[in-house]
């Protein structure tokens, strides 16, 4: 049945055509393509506007504090009602509310306390119909509509028109149920996409980047962007993006950072979980926010990035459309939270491993410089060893012949002692005429006295030499030999020093 009909001068003239049906169907049909309640409640309000040519139409649903606010609107008086009204249900919505029955009113001018109905009456709108969605003793939602010809609303079509309401409330929790069925589905498929990108990552940078195309793609939203924290200065910082919300919010978002607590990065930070706000104009802390709003960006999600049982960073996301996050989707971004994080830890750690990996081959290859420098040093020093015994020898073989030397030397004093004795006995035998000749018999044999005497310091003197020099050939053998012991040392450590180059490379690898 046709609810609005044209002007007629008479009932029976303007009776309306039963087409009731037809706009039920249509709007099964359209609340196929709802994805979440609030796309259902739109869907829902434009399908009726659109079928029945009304001029204005809404719904109204109760916050968390049981205030009705305006969801979605339609319809070609949005303007003029919405100046007459935005935040103001108004006499019809709340009697409605209060009655949770239908209320329909041809008359602004009785209708006082109602300023949208009397814009739109204004405006050439001649009939109001209130409808309320009742779940259980609770209002889920009223239904606003203005229509710019007579309604006529006996008892029984009254009753006939809140059955069609509820046959079209019941195709829109389908249409939900339906939704949130299939968003689960997408949901999986979205965190198994994201799953696949990250574990072709190979770095922290690409394994950041991945999510944060994954994320987003995955699940439809305009922008990422992750956030680091900076231990110095215990802020986070702006790291990476994917997408676009418009240069402005851009610019702003380079230039920011946030402490914990503050705008949604902090808060996600704070609370150390999902947090997600339906309207970034709500965030007056948040920098962004003002940019957001003239960019379109609307909705916006962010989780945190944990390392262990510590923070690292955050991503967040935004849409350009309101969005509520159903709790399967909240799962599912618990369950990609998991994942980043989890990867990342992974890659961080195989990048320190690399790195650990490099610095160990570096000492590695130093130590090898220097214990190559050691054993050529070695090597000097054996030959310089060599060459000290072989002078060592010579010394000998010196100290030898200066010895035999002084054997003749001492020998000639000996034979000088004898003469000069033997002149003293024939000085002595000649008398007077021999004693000119005793005299140098005297000094002859003075001289050879101290001549043996210089002779056998010097003997001694070569002994000595003779015995440090054979200390020394010990020592320097002696030393030969340790130094061939620490040859073979260093040989075996450099044996050790290339397993160990061996593990760094492949650590590295």
């Amino acid at each position: 049945m046709r609810l609005f009909g044209s002007r007629a001068e008479s009932p029976e003239a303007a009776r309306p055509i039963p087409r009731d049906v037809e706009a039920l169907e249509e709007l099964v049909h359209r609340l196929d393509g709802a994805s979440d309640e609030d796309s259902a409640w739109r869907i829902t309000v434009e399908s009726t506007v659109r079928f029945y040519n009304f001029g204005y139409g809404a719904i109204w649903v109760p916050d968390s504090a049981g205030r009705l606010q305006v969801l979605h609107e339609s319809g070609p008086l949005v303007p003029q009602v919405q100046a007459a009204g935005r935040n103001d249900p108004g006499e019809l919505v709340n009697r409605a509310l209060r009655t949770r029955s239908a209320v329909f009113d041809d008359n602004a001018d009785v209708a006082t306390g109602c300023r949208r109905w009397q814009a739109a009456a204004k405006a050439g709108m001649v009939a109001a119909a209130v409808l309320p969605v009742v779940k259980g003793t609770e209002v889920s939602g009223v239904f606003e509509y203005y229509a710019p010809v007579p309604f006529y609303a006996d008892e029984a079509r009254k009753e006939k028109f809140a059955a069609i309401v509820r046959m079209g409330d019941r195709a829109r929790k389908s249409a939900i149920a339906a939704a949130e069925l299939r968003q689960v589905a997408n949901d999986r498929e979205a965190v198994t996409t994201v799953v696949t990108r990250l574990g072709q990552a190979s770095d922290s940078q690409t394994s950041i980047k991945a999510a944060l195309d994954a994320v987003r793609t995955a699940f439809g939203w305009a922008y990422g962007s992750f956030w680091a924290i900076d231990g110095e200065l215990n802020v986070l910082k702006f790291q990476l993006e994917s997408g676009s919300a418009g240069d402005e919010f851009r610019r702003v978002t380079l230039a920011a950072t946030f402490a914990e607590g503050v705008g949604l990065s902090g808060r996600a930070w704070r609370a150390r979980d999902l947090v997600f706000v339906r309207d970034l104009a709500e965030l007056t802390d948040c920098v962004r926010a003002p940019a957001a709003q003239r960019a379109g960006v609307r909705s916006g999600v962010c989780f945190p990035i944990m390392s262990g049982d510590r923070i690292v960073g955050t991503m967040d996301f935004f849409t350009t459309e309101y969005i509520d996050l159903s709790e399967s989707r909240a799962a599912a971004l618990r369950n990609v939270q998991q994942l980043v994080s989890q990867r990342l830890d992974v890659v961080r750690g195989t990048e320190r491993a690399a790195a650990n990996a490099r610095d160990l081959l570096d000492t590695v290859d130093r130590l090898r410089n220097a214990s190559q420098d050691a054993t050529s040093v070695a090597e000097q020093a054996v030959a310089r060893a060599s060459a000290m015994t072989a002078e060592v020898a010579a010394l000998g073989q010196a100290s030898t012949a200066i010895g035999d030397v002084i054997k003749i030397i001492s020998s000639i004093a000996e034979q000088t002692n004898l003469l000069a004795l033997n002149a003293t006995i024939e000085a002595a035998r000649a008398g007077e005429s021999g004693k000119g000749f005793a005299v140098v018999a005297g000094e002859v044999k003075e001289l050879a006295r101290e001549t043996a005497e210089a002779t056998q310091k010097v003997a001694d003197q070569i002994a000595g030499i003779q015995a440090s020099a054979e200390t020394v050939a010990n020592g320097i053998h002696t030393t030969s030999e340790t130094i061939g012991k620490m040859d073979a040392v260093q040989a075996r450590m450099n044996d050790v020093l290339a397993e160990q180059a061996e593990m760094a490379r492949a650590l590295q690898g």
